[in-house]
């Protein structure tokens, strides 16, 4: 019994070493990107991951080896070693979000289009009321896309502190909705090997050292505490120029307001991929009159909110093409295009619709708000084809995601290839989709 808990430190020992080799090997970040296929809407959707992940993935690595010759060698100081890759481990949603900023907006833009379908007063939740009624003829799109928001940013106005507070505090750190949901088992399983490691080579440092842990517990806080200041400076950066820019911009100074979102945007560069901080800069581009894409994104957008909805589809179809893949730019056409789009659906122009919906996937092929939108369409148009196609699109995208809230939608595409198919006289096929809503699969 003396030897129990030798045999216990091992044990765990062992346990963090595999932990940590296996949350070398699985993915960190996935995130789903497209491959076309030949025919319209065929392809596959495969796993990406931001170049970021290497270079932690290489941490470990490097960590372990040193490790595993620490312990036998018998070094005293491989205690510090895990330490530091803890640390390490724990700053990856912070340098996700510092030097990912593409990979962020990418997870943040899929979770949105999700929580729009699922919310409180999404698309699925408002369409149960009438989807048995007339087989999804009355089903209408209900919530316009939100532009893609990656953080909130602290605020310098006096505020009540309140639980949203802190929810919004841990945002600093990376770790908001859109990192929880698309978080491979990766950096779990490194985070446990690495606290593994750390309380059993700090046991064998304690036992020869007595007094250790206490010893060690001011130059810990005092790391952690500086780690933790040098992790939100640049959101508070950030903040104050954002401040700034609202002040210049209330005494007609716009040429002083877009340097001052520019010293924001270098102080936390996940601002710039923020969707309203980038049609703030398309508007104080345009009031300089520069021609830039952001200015003309931002007056297609104001020629819609004017009520010129043809002008503004128009103008966001030409700058279309020369946005860059998975940017800002594209994110923004692709969300106005959408607002149009579900507008068009939900005043029964089926066919048109449809057309506006293809631009739109084409240009965001994982967009699941538009995928469910383009379902509904050919629902009407009886296009039972494509509808199959995008039916295992959306499965393929939601592999992605790890909320469980994804079910009802992926319910509601196997009721809409049940409604496709009792339509065209296959009602075997049709009961098939519709038993399968009852228990989706991804």
């Amino acid at each position: 019994m003396d030897d129990l808990p030798a045999l216990l430190a091992k044990g765990a020992g062992w346990l963090g070493v595999g932990c940590l080799a296996l949350g070398i090997v699985l993915p960190w970040l996935p995130l789903p990107e497209f491959v076309p296929g030949g025919a319209p809407f065929a392809g596959a959707v495969r796993s990406f991951e931001p170049g970021l992940v290497l270079v932690f993935r290489a941490v470990c690595l490097l960590a372990l080896l040193a490790l595993a010759w620490g312990a036998r060698v018998r070094n005293r100081q491989a205690v510090w070693l895990a330490a530091a890759l803890l640390l390490a481990v724990l700053f990856f949603p912070v340098a996700v979000l510092r030097l990912a900023p593409a990979a962020a907006a990418r997870a943040a833009w899929l979770w949105s289009q999700h929580d729009q379908l699922t919310g409180y007063t999404g698309d699925i939740y408002t369409a149960q009321e009438v989807r048995d009624a007339t087989w999804q003829q009355r089903i209408l799109v209900v919530n316009e896309p939100l532009e893609t928001r990656i953080l909130e940013l602290p605020t310098w106005s006096p505020a009540n502190l309140e639980w949203g507070r802190f929810l919004q505090i841990t945002e600093w750190f990376g770790l908001s909705a859109w990192f929880a949901q698309t978080l491979g088992r990766g950096w779990g399983l490194a985070l446990g090997g690495a606290v593994l490691l750390v309380l059993v080579r700090g046991r064998e440092r304690a036992l020869a050292e007595p007094g250790f842990f206490r010893r060690a517990v001011r130059p810990a806080c005092a790391v952690g505490a500086a780690v933790l200041g040098l992790a939100t400076l640049p959101s508070f950066i950030a903040a104050h120029h954002l401040a700034a820019a609202r002040d210049l911009v209330r005494g007609g100074d716009p040429a002083a307001a877009l340097a001052a979102l520019e010293c924001a945007a270098r102080a936390v560069p996940a601002v710039r991929e923020d969707g309203i901080f980038f049609l703030q800069v398309g508007r104080l581009e345009s009031e300089l009159g520069r021609a830039t894409v952001a200015a003309e994104i931002f007056r297609a957008q104001r020629l819609a909110e004017d009520g010129f909805l043809q002008q503004a589809e128009d103008g966001l179809r030409a700058a279309l093409p020369a946005t860059p893949p998975n940017s800002v730019e594209r994110r923004v056409v692709v969300r106005n295009l959408l607002v149009r789009a579900v507008d068009v659906l939900n005043t029964g122009q089926a066919n048109r619709a449809l057309v506006l919906l293809e631009t739109v996937l084409a240009a965001d092929p994982c967009n699941l708000k538009a995928n469910y939108a383009l379902q509904i369409a050919c629902v009407r148009l009886g296009r039972p084809a494509e509808l199959r196609l995008l039916a295992v699109r959306m499965r393929q995208t939601y592999r992605f995601l790890n909320t469980p809230t994804q079910r009802p939608v992926l319910a509601a595409a196997e009721e809409n290839l049940a409604s496709a198919e009792w339509q065209f006289g296959e009602p075997a096929t049709a009961l098939a989709h519709w038993q399968r809503s009852r228990r989706p699969t991804k």
